[in-house]
């Protein structure tokens, strides 16, 4: 298994995603010495808001190059689906932007007027952002897994240099600012990855079912954002006290230190199970056993996180965030859920049923901000997180369930042909 596993690049990923991350964690670790509380807070607020922006204005098309890309398919025609997926990304963006805008001017998203200036400057990330995203994901669908690493690893380190110093001379400004260049600067490792190759090729390549898996994802993925982010939303618009919503908020930036591993195995199964989704004894197989084995070691990961913020957030924050801690033990409860159906999703992606993926996170995330809202009253912003979690173990159950139903499909259709564009040397369609 090991070498298996050596052999996809797991080490080599979760390494430099470890290191990144370490890196991202040490910004606004460091960052946070130059920022109040309050400050932390409105930091968390305004990324929650512009993430959700960021998903719809991809459009779910990143998802769609990955589950595409990673099917047995010429390298011209992948070319042309990431061109494509680049173009129809422009157009959505363009869009997203223009109605992000006017709600923030009608007053519906930012608890204060303060806040929605910043959302409005910092919206400027946004096209980067999906530029990026669709970049990675095509490097992750062709297996180029130490490339994706290398590209991401100095798209941090230059982050880091830029988001600290910037933070450091000009306060919360400068932290934005320096943002909005460290996404502009970040496009220049992925195009250096992936060079020219993707130029040239056909200029149109039909693929079945292209628009609507990126629907679905976009759907699917905007639904689970808000969940995942319905704690933040809460708390900007129902608690008065910034510097406390700026202790929850580091104990989320702490908790994605953990969701790097889970991550970064997602990131490796997804294209294997893409590839091979039509031979459903191996896909139950692989995906039971490292579903079980994110799990253990998901329990692992939160217990050293634990362990090392208790040491290090008192010593270097001081007594004033020993509430941090309080929130963390609750929110890594709900990592640890997570991790537990994380493998279940990306399973459900490669065999095309991201269906099913919209169906839970359109049960499980209006659930999760009427129990955030109602908990919010009765125990304040502990009830917050609990609710988190509450959220994370019926989104568990209801993905075991999918997951079998899927499953069960998978293999009733295993025996259907498999009919993909058939493309000549030229990269020009030339029969089934």
């Amino acid at each position: 298994m090991i070498r298996s596993l050596r052999e996809k690049g797991f080490f080599h990923l979760l390494s430099v995603n470890l290191l990144a991350q370490a890196l991202g964690f040490g910004t606004i670790l460091v960052v946070a010495r130059f920022l109040s509380p309050e400050e932390l807070g409105k930091v968390k607020i305004i990324q929650a808001y512009t993430a959700l922006v960021i998903v719809v204005a991809t459009f779910g098309y990143d998802t769609a190059v990955l589950k595409v890309c990673s099917e047995k398919r010429a390298t011209v025609e992948k070319g042309a689906i990431l061109r494509l997926a680049l173009s129809r990304t422009l157009i959505a963006t363009v869009a997203t932007l223009g109605v992000y805008v006017l709600l923030i001017a009608a007053g519906l998203l930012a608890s204060s007027r303060d806040v929605a200036k910043w959302m409005l400057i910092y919206a400027i990330t946004v096209p980067f952002a999906v530029v990026t995203s669709i970049l990675i994901v095509y490097l992750q669908a062709l297996k180029k897994i130490k490339e994706m690493a290398r590209a991401q690893m100095r798209i941090k380190m230059q982050s880091f240099v830029a988001i600290v110093g910037a933070s450091w001379w000009w306060g919360f400004p400068g932290f934005i600012f320096a943002t909005i260049g460290a996404y502009i600067a970040g496009l220049a490792p992925l195009l250096r990855e992936i060079r020219s190759g993707w130029v040239t090729g056909p200029k149109r390549v039909p693929v079945a079912g292209f628009q609507r898996v990126a629907f679905l994802s976009v759907l699917g993925t905007a639904f689970g954002l808000i969940g995942q982010y319905a704690d933040i939303f809460i708390l900007d618009h129902f608690v008065g006290d910034r510097g406390e919503i700026g202790y929850y908020s580091l104990a989320t930036i702490i908790v994605l230190a953990a969701m790097q591993v889970t991550a970064t195995v997602q990131s490796i199964a997804t294209p294997y199970f893409s590839e091979r989704a039509r031979e459903v004894d191996w896909l139950r197989n692989k995906v039971v056993v490292t579903q079980l084995q994110m799990v253990g070691l998901s329990i692992g990961v939160a217990v050293v996180v634990y362990l090392g913020a208790r040491v290090f957030v008192p010593l270097i924050y001081g007594p004033s965030y020993v509430m941090t801690l309080l929130y963390l033990e609750i929110l890594l409860l709900r990592y640890i859920l997570w991790s537990s159906y994380a493998v279940l999703g990306v399973a459900l992606l490669g065999l095309g049923l991201l269906g099913y993926n919209l169906i839970a996170a359109a049960i499980t995330t209006p659930f999760g901000l009427i129990v955030s809202y109602l908990l919010l009253q009765r125990m304040g912003i502990s009830g917050v997180a609990w609710a988190q979690v509450i959220a994370a173990g019926l989104n568990l159950i209801l993905l075991l369930w999918l997951t079998r139903l899927g499953l069960r499909r998978a293999e009733k259709l295993r025996h259907m042909p498999l009919v993909v564009p058939a493309f000549d040397a030229s990269g020009t369609p030339g029969g089934i």
